[in-house]
């Protein structure tokens, strides 16, 4: 029987497009699986019997379930496993941590189902957290979490997260006052995955069409920049860590060689950290002759712009398959307004570069920024046309904006009029495809139905997306029928008499409707109507 359990919710339609290993909870795990502990993760993702598998693991020694949830459709799951959890053992104190968890732990933890949150770094605290519930210790002093006296009361040991303007063009800098929270700078210090708990062939990360097995990795956290709209400095205090380029290559060649991985996508908010860094682990992957391939989630235009030639050629026979590139703009004005530091000029040249080169290319661009006019909107529109015209391996995805708690942008749309979700349950809502249809923004109805055409048709307006819907017979079929409306939508900038993404729900709809009547388990409409996740194509 376990000491602790660890639950990794479905993500919702996410789940459509890949199943990615769950990093965040596998390092939770791993301080406590070093000490010996009996550590169980169950995946709900990937397990038709989640209850006969949380009853398998739940023995008198198990003192502490947790799980994670990132703000969106995750937290509905979250919150049924933590229902499921409290009607068969309501005595055993659950956890939230993650990144929602992070960005609001008071109304987190005030939920009458939840009675601790962990805030920023879990790797350790979770486990203290354990041994404390074990020993019968205070939980006064212990840094970083979030839980309920015995009255009820929410007491929190973590502070209030602060942002400080220091610069006349908005740059900041973030302060956590009165409390205290991990933000682990070693992070080679920390015990490797503990890959063991995992069905490592359950997953599929990456489509390849020559289909080579594929592995999330995370080799570092946080990001050095502080673009206005994005989470990432105010879930790390604004500090990027990263595990060395001998740790890095350590992962990757356990993953090859034991698992028999040939793709690794890294998902780190900024992957290269130093230069230096960056090219030893270009270095140490060109080793593997492009037996391995990978791609990133978090790498910039600016970054690029600095390699020399021969670092160009390093990073294609390091067995780079693809980058995802953070663009956000086609308007000087606005990319200065999001302080994003750069340049399209800088955006421009490295596109160029990388067309010289069979590497793929995606390009992600949010529009609808509080201040932000029609004009500089379709800017960004005309802006993505141009990167794919002068690199045929490219494509764009454009977002519209949606404010996280605690970033610049955030208090903006509160001046505008946006209200904060008042329960956890409100803020299941609250992802890139649904929250403006659930929660009054700053524009017009009629611009906030544009803003949602551009982003519905961007995801299917270039046939270089296509090799991202790979792992589904439903998205390519749906694909290749509304490529060309879609491609037409983009090239005329036509978004008038939007109506394809009801039919997309429908079509969902139909689907989900038949696997719950094999399944003999009828699922609410609610569950139909959300959308595909941008950040996952």
């Amino acid at each position: 029987m376990a000491d602790m359990i660890l639950v990794q919710p479905y993500t919702g339609t996410w789940d459509e497009m890949s199943i990615r290993h769950p990093e965040g909870l596998l390092a939770v795990a791993a301080v406590p699986v070093s000490k010996g502990y009996d550590v169980r993760l169950i995946d709900q993702r990937v397990t038709s019997t989640f209850e006969a598998d949380l009853d398998e693991a739940v023995g008198p020694e198990t003192k502490l379930i947790g799980l994670t949830a990132i703000t969106g459709q995750q937290i509905k799951y979250a919150l049924k496993v933590t229902q499921q959890v409290k009607a068969r053992y309501p005595d055993i104190p659950v956890c939230w941590g993650g990144v929602h968890a992070t960005l609001v732990p008071e109304q987190t933890a005030s939920h009458p189902l939840v009675d601790f949150v962990v805030v920023g770094d879990g790797d350790l605290v979770f486990c203290e957290l354990y041994e404390h519930l074990r020993d019968g210790s205070s939980l006064e002093d212990l840094r970083g979490i979030v839980y309920k006296e015995k009255d009820g009361a929410v007491h929190s040991n973590v502070g209030k997260v602060e942002l400080k303007t220091v610069t006349d063009d908005g740059s900041y800098m973030v302060l956590r006052k009165n409390g205290s929270a991990d933000v682990i700078r070693d992070l080679d210090s920390l015990p490797e995955l503990p890959y063991q708990l995992l069905e490592m062939d359950s997953y599929n990360v990456f489509f390849t069409e020559d289909g080579r097995k594929s592995a999330t990795m995370n080799t570092s956290r946080g990001c050095p920049f502080r673009c206005k709209f994005c989470s990432d400095p105010v879930l790390n205090e604004g500090k990027w860590r990263g595990f060395s380029a001998e740790r890095v290559l350590e992962k990757v060649d356990y993953l090859y060689h034991e698992h028999g991985i040939r793709m690794i996508y890294f998902q780190d908010d900024y992957f290269p950290g130093s230069k230096r860094r960056f090219i030893e682990v270009l270095e140490g992957l060109k080793k593997y002759k492009r037996d391995i391939g990978w791609c990133t989630l978090g790498i910039r235009a600016d970054t690029l712009t600095k390699l020399s030639d021969e670092q160009w050629d390093l990073l294609y026979a390091s067995g780079c398959h693809s980058l995802e590139i953070g663009i956000e703009s086609g308007n000087e004005r606005v990319i200065k307004l999001v302080n994003k530091a750069e340049t399209l000029d800088e955006m421009r040249q490295s596109n160029l570069k990388l067309a010289e080169y069979d590497i793929k290319v995606k390009y992600t661009m949010i529009v609808g920024f509080p201040g932000e006019t029609e004009d500089e909107i379709m800017d960004t529109v005309k802006f993505a046309m141009e990167l794919e015209r002068d690199n045929p391996n490219c494509y764009s995805l454009v977002f519209p904006f949606m404010p996280i708690v605690g970033t610049p942008f955030y208090f903006d749309a509160l001046d505008m009029g946006f209200k904060n979700p008042e329960t956890l349950e409100e803020w299941e809502s609250m992802d890139f495809d649904m929250w403006t249809k659930k929660y009054r923004g700053w524009a017009s109805p009629e611009l906030t139905r544009k803003l949602e055409a551009i982003n519905f048709t961007s995801y299917f307006h270039n046939k270089n997306v296509g090799y991202k819907f790979g792992g589904s017979v439903l998205l390519r079929t749906c694909f290749r029928l509304y490529h060309p409306i879609a491609k037409w939508r983009f090239k005329t900038q036509n978004f008038n008499f939007f109506i394809e993404d009801h039919l997309k729900d429908g079509l969902l709809y139909i689907k989900y409707l038949a696997r719950s009547l094999v399944n003999r388990k009828m699922m609410g409409f609610d569950y139909f109507q959300k959308s595909l996740n941008a950040s996952e194509v």
